[in-house]
């Protein structure tokens, strides 16, 4: 912490900056990690860049928009760096799953889906956040039980444990064509109550629906922005010692994901 009480933020990236100055009474910006709260790219090799900022002392890493790791590094396993680290999901954040998760009410899915599309350059991103969408809403472990891939998409079949047996879930992978940065996400938990959630991250879109016996409700949105909320969050954690379980929840996802997406993709005649 600064003298004057603010919590030092070390970033490069733009939008960071942006959220410290919408901080101005807990954050404000500095050239040294030590003792910092640290924003780490999430694009490459973003584990080394963990290390790097643990190393030279920072108070707190907050992990942008993180992709999916190599195996070599998803096998290293645990984080034992002694610090906090905030992992910003924009596809999923924890507001909004929070939102999904409560409207609920307790109520078991027997059933979910979830559809990602972008750009071939950023799927495999969306697909990362479609895996925790999944995990988020079964509230337990993901098993893989089959997927499939063509040079047109990605399918995914997990299942996680519900309480009458297992749950399947379904994660589908389309790349879209352009270069526009940002994917889209449609998920659908059946059961009791049904749920849809539609994220579309060009248009600063996030919508969740819910439907139970008693009437339709949506959520309010959210208008905070995504690095903003990782702020606040970050710097909560380094006031209270509390440790947070972004991290461990990132690499189950990513190791699911990095199955889906290193299985060979086959060609696939048109049908006439």
């Amino acid at each position: 912490m600064n003298r004057d009480g603010t919590a030092g933020i070390f970033t490069e990236l733009p939008g960071y900056a942006a959220a410290v100055a919408e901080l101005p009474a807990s954050a404000k910006l500095t050239d040294d990690m030590r003792g910092a709260v640290v924003v780490v790219p999430g694009a490459g090799d973003w584990w080394q860049g963990m290390l790097a900022a643990r190393s030279r002392g920072a108070s707190a890493v907050v992990l942008a928009d993180p992709g999916v790791l190599p195996h070599s590094t998803i096998d290293r396993g645990q984080w034992d760096g002694g610090i906090p680290v905030i992992v910003e999901r924009p596809r999923l954040r924890p507001d909004v799953v929070a939102d999904a998760v409560r409207a609920r009410r307790g109520s078991p899915a027997r059933l979910v889906t979830v559809e990602c599309a972008a750009p071939a350059t950023g799927l495999s991103g969306v697909i990362l956040d479609g895996v925790g969408w999944v995990r988020s809403l079964a509230g337990a472990p993901l098993a893989p039980r089959a997927a499939a891939a063509t040079v047109n998409g990605r399918m995914a079949l997990l299942e996680f444990e519900g309480a009458d047996g297992a749950v399947p879930a379904t994660v589908v992978g389309t790349p879209l064509g352009g270069l526009q940065a940002g994917g889209l996400l449609q998920v659908l938990a059946l059961g009791e109550v049904r749920t849809e959630i539609t994220v579309d991250e060009p248009a600063g879109l996030s919508r969740v629906e819910t439907l139970a016996e008693e009437g339709a409700f949506r959520s309010p949105p959210r208008y905070e922005s995504s690095a903003r909320l990782a702020l606040r969050h970050a710097i909560t954690a380094c006031s209270s010692g509390d440790p947070t379980g972004d991290l461990q929840g990132l690499l189950e996802d990513s190791a699911l994901t990095r199955a889906l997406l290193d299985f060979p993709a086959v060609s696939c005649k048109p049908v006439v």
